[in-house]
């Protein structure tokens, strides 16, 4: 092996270490790595298999006394994930020198990722693939079924790296959506639903009643019992959040006004019957709150005014909302 493909596993091994650790933040500097080389992405999965390996041999030692355990086990809070850490002897640290800069994960509960308000962050995957939250977000990751994300709350862009073998599988509520290899933009927002397909497809509720929503394709659902309603997107409009830009096509007022909550930090309530007023055209979030929704005010026709915590919105000129 040449001395810069083991500089390239030793980086690998660093950013698997650092990546578990509970006060691990640079997800973007991490996600740059990977992509500045394609070597980059098969020597961070042979780190994380190599941890794996460990993890898995850690789990099927013989079983000892609860008493003696608890002697090893120290329990570490985590950002990541709830992590142990443990002492080993005899034959199994022998067997454990080439990994003994790893750390080894039990079984446990999936881990909860939140942003702020405002916030913006990049979670990327193993397989490749990529997750960008919005402000506001919280999402499960369980690394037991690392293809399986639960979006609790919020906005996200997911990046799919596809395998039909291993299908992505992204739930709200008792909503299962699965890519088909793609690029889609999920929000949830307190039983609301809006699913918007970039690239590929996605399935919604796979089996008997199941929607394919390809390329183009979007789907609203107002509530978890309500029937979804099918639309057309701006391919290059979806997630474009990430980027400084809301895109939008005829779409009502009540939902500027969530999108822009969401992306400033800041709730914005929206007057009564707003949602019969529709708006076609680009939004800038560049700036402070103040600057962002005084460029907003007049492209939408509306006023925003100050309200303790959180904007009012109501038509420009007192004009009525209908």
């Amino acid at each position: 092996m040449t001395t810069q493909h083991l500089d390239i596993a030793e980086a690998a091994r660093l950013w698997v270490i650092r990546a578990r650790d509970s006060a691990f933040a640079d997800w973007d500097g991490l996600a740059d790595w990977l992509d500045s080389n394609p070597q980059h992405l098969a020597a961070y999965d042979a780190a994380v298999d190599l941890d794996d390996w460990s993890e898995d041999l850690f789990r099927h030692r013989q079983p000892q006394p609860v008493a003696e355990l608890a002697s090893f086990r120290q329990p570490q809070p985590s950002y990541q994930r709830t992590r142990r850490w443990y002492t080993w002897g005899g034959a199994i640290a022998a067997s454990l020198v080439a990994v003994a800069s790893f750390s080894m994960l039990g079984r446990h509960a999936p881990e909860e990722i939140v942003t702020g308000p405002g916030e913006h962050r990049t979670i990327p995957l193993a397989d490749g693939s990529r997750i960008i939250l919005n402000g506001g977000t919280r999402i499960m990751l369980d690394s037991d079924s690392p293809r399986e994300v639960e979006l609790a709350a919020g906005e996200a862009l997911f990046e799919v790296k596809h395998d039909d073998s291993k299908p992505f599988v992204v739930t709200v509520g008792e909503t299962r959506l699965v890519d088909a290899g793609t690029v889609f933009n999920v929000v949830s927002d307190r039983g609301l639903l809006d699913v918007a397909v970039a690239e590929g497809a996605v399935i919604y509720q796979p089996g008997a009643r199941e929607i394919r929503l390809g390329a183009g394709d979007g789907l609203t659902r107002s509530t978890a019992t309500s029937d979804p309603i099918l639309r057309k997107a701006l391919p290059k409009a979806i997630g474009g959040w990430q980027s400084g830009r809301l895109m939008y096509s005829n779409a009502s007022l009540d939902e500027v006004a969530r999108d822009l909550g969401r992306n400033i930090g800041t709730t914005i309530r929206p007057a009564g019957g707003s949602d019969r007023l529709r708006f076609t055209g680009t939004l800038v979030l560049n700036g402070t709150a103040d600057e962002v929704l005084s460029r907003a005010g007049p492209l939408l026709g509306v006023d925003f005014a100050s309200d303790g915590d959180a904007w009012r919105m109501t038509p420009a000129n007192g004009a009525p909302p209908y």
